[in-house]
């Protein structure tokens, strides 16, 4: 954009230079001016944003093919959550006009790698990854967790919003730990995700939201389980197996969606299931942490390491009760012992 501009504004420079053929010297004074002016701002603008940060497309460009590769080859065991956010970020980022802000729920247990796909979406989003300022993070249980205090958080909320979308219209909100959140701390968000070209004068949807929750996690992994004991393969589990129960969770159990009204109104656009990890994806991760650090990945290493964990239901050992988050730790204590 900055160097079509650049170049035109070059152009008209040139085309109404008081010396070109045949001009009257002081004919094209004012026009020369008012061009150089804005053609040196946008020389400018665009010198700088190849050094500091812009909301611009060399900050601000979403990587599909890579955060593709990224979910196909270091997410284990998820896969309606690499379909459901592919999807839903290239609708949305691909649009200049999107309807509304994107808005998308992760629901599981500890460790099922919601943290771990919001870093990727992150990386693959901005130039600067966590590091831009177009990122915004908040964590339940810090920033928002008494009830007494719901009123102040809202305001807070808002002005951060309002404030990073006029520094750019395309900006990121991070919320861990929703399930430790005040209620009603999030309904302060429904004028900024709701249907509306602009809001109080200004456009709000391109933002991406996401919130990151236990909620729902126990009943994802009965899912699971009955998929499981039927003989039937976690793949066979579609997304409608198990959005209603995470949509009655969210909406019933003590959280930050409590009874909220960003259910109520349906402006939560995706509910992202992730599925318990089975002792399978356990050895998959495993292994790839020792590989990065350049261990031993004989399968009986790989086996030590996974076995440290605990497995529920603990008759069959099924699920890892905290999916691959305890895995680096694991390596630490154990990693050189085998």
């Amino acid at each position: 954009m900055y160097k079509s501009y650049i170049y035109t504004s070059l152009f008209l420079l040139i085309s109404i230079s008081p010396f070109s053929y045949g001009a009257d010297p002081f004919s094209g004074i004012y026009a020369l001016g008012a061009v150089g002016i804005s053609g040196g701002l946008a020389l400018y603008q665009y010198v700088k944003c190849k050094y500091v940060e812009c909301c611009d497309d060399q900050w601000i460009n979403l990587k599909l093919n890579i955060l593709d590769s990224d979910l196909e080859h270091k997410l284990f065991g998820q896969h309606l959550v690499k379909r459901i956010i592919l999807n839903s970020l290239k609708s949305h980022v691909s649009n200049d006009k999107p309807k509304k802000a994107l808005v998308m729920s992760f629901h599981g247990w500890n460790g099922g790698g919601k943290n771990y796909v919001t870093q990727m979406i992150v990386k693959n989003l901005f130039k600067k990854s966590t590091d831009s300022s177009y990122y915004h993070f908040y964590f339940g249980s810090r920033d928002f967790p008494h009830k007494h205090d719901v009123y102040k958080y809202q305001d807070r909320l808002r002005n951060d919003i309002e404030k990073a979308t006029k520094n750019c219209g395309r900006s990121m909100f991070v919320f861990d730990e929703v399930d430790k959140m005040a209620p009603d701390v999030l309904d302060s968000l429904k004028p900024y995700i709701d249907f509306h070209p602009n809001f109080k004068g200004t456009d709000y949807r391109k933002n991406i939201f996401i919130f990151l929750s236990n909620t729902g996690g126990s009943n994802i992994t009965k899912v699971a389980l009955k998929f499981w004991s039927e003989g039937k393969t976690r793949e066979d589990i579609a997304l409608k197996d198990v959005e209603p129960i995470i949509i009655r969770n969210a909406y019933n159990e003590a959280g930050g969606l409590f009874r909220s009204e960003l259910i109520k109104k349906d402006l939560i656009d995706v509910y992202v299931p992730f599925l318990p990890l089975e002792k399978k994806h356990i050895k998959k991760c495993a292994f790839e942490e020792l590989r990065s650090r350049g261990l031993k990945t004989d399968s009986n290493t790989v086996n030590n390491i996974v076995d440290q964990l605990i497995y529920d239901p603990p008759e069959i050992e099924l699920f890892s009760t905290s999916g691959c988050k305890k895995i680096s730790h694991k390596v630490n204590i154990f990693g050189d012992d085998f």
